[in-house]
C-alpha cells in the first residue's frame, strides 16, 4: 500500500506502504475511494447495498473490537499486467484512525508509514537511510501503492466500508477456507475493477483473504494471518515510525 513503505485489504491496505521511487501508482492515485481529507473514520460509513449473513457477523466483529493487528501477504498488477508489486507487511489499527504499516519483505523492506487520521502521514523509507522521518499526504505517491492505495485501504473497516458502499449486489457461498463474499459492482470502479471478493473466518468472521478482479484477472490480492484483537498493549500512541 505505499511506496515509501502500502492497504488492502486495497489490501490492503491497504495496501498503503512506503518504498522509494515512483510507480505506475501515480497513475491510479487519483482513483482511489475517499479523499485526503474529510475521510470517515473506517468502518463507519453508512451502508447502500443489501447485506447478508456472514457480512453482518463481519459488522458485529468490528463495532467489538478496539484493535488488531495482522501481516498481509499483498500481490498487486496494473490493469495491463506490465507491472508487479508483491510485498509482505505487518499492519496495526488502533480505532478511530490510527494505522501503522511496515514492510518486512518485497520492494521498500525496512519502511513504515503510520496514521491518525487526516490528510498526512509519517514515512520512513526501507534500507541504509531507514532514519529518514518524513511528513508527507497520505495520497502522495510515495506513500501508495502500485494501484494507488492510501494506508487506510488497508484496514478492515476500509474493506467493510466498501463493500457495504459501492454500489452493487453482495452475495455469500460457503468455501473450504471460510464465507466468500463476491461484491459485483452495478458499473466497473474507476480502477476498472470489476468484481471483488471477500473470504471471512467462519471463527473470527472477519477478512482472511482477498481478491479484486478486472474481467477474469486477479489484479490485486491480499491474505491476512498472524490476527491478534483487542491487544491491551496497542494503543494509538504505539502508532508511530
Amino acid at each position: 500500500m505505499t511506496n515509501m513503505l502500502s492497504p488492502s485489504l486495497r489490501l490492503g491496505a491497504a495496501i498503503a506502504l512506503l518504498a522509494t521511487g515512483l510507480t505506475a501508482s501515480q497513475a491510479f492515485a487519483a482513483e482511489i475511494s475517499g479523499s485526503a481529507s474529510g475521510t470517515p473514520a473506517p468502518g463507519t460509513m453508512t451502508p447502500v447495498n443489501k447485506s447478508t449473513p456472514e457480512f453482518d457477523a463481519f459488522r458485529k466483529t468490528w463495532d467489538s473490537i478496539t484493535n488488531y493487528s495482522a501481516t498481509i501477504v499483498s500481490h498487486e498488477t496494473t490493469n495491463d499486467g506490465k507491472e508487479t508489486q508483491n510485498r509482505t507487511f505487518t499492519y496495526k489499527f488502533v480505532k478511530p484512525t490510527a494505522a501503522l504499516i511496515t514492510i518486512i519483505a518485497g520492494p521498500g523492506k525496512g519502511g513504515g508509514a503510520a496514521w491518525h487520521g487526516g490528510p498526512k502521514i509519517k514515512g520512513r523509507q526501507g534500507g541504509f537511510i531507514s532514519f529518514v522521518r518524513l511528513t508527507i499526504p497520505k495520497n502522495d505517491p510515495r506513500a501508495t501503492s502500485l494501484r494507488g492505495e492510501q494506508i487506510e485501504v488497508a484496514s478492515f473497516g476500509f474493506q467493510l466500508d466498501h463493500f457495504a458502499t459501492v454500489p452493487g449486489v453482495l452475495s455469500e457461498t460457503k468455501t473450504p477456507d471460510g464465507m466468500l463474499i463476491t461484491l459485483t459492482p452495478k458499473a466497473p470502479e474507476p480502477s476498472g475493477v470489476t468484481k471483488e471478493t471477500m473470504t471471512l473466518s467462519t471463527t473470527t468472521h472477519l477478512p482472511v483473504k482477498r481478491e479484486m478482479f478486472v474481467g477474469d484477472k486477479i489484479v490485486e490480492s491480499g491474505t491476512y494471518t498472524d490476527l491478534k484483537l483487542n491487544d491491551p498493549n496497542l494503543k494509538d500512541s504505539n502508532i508511530d515510525v
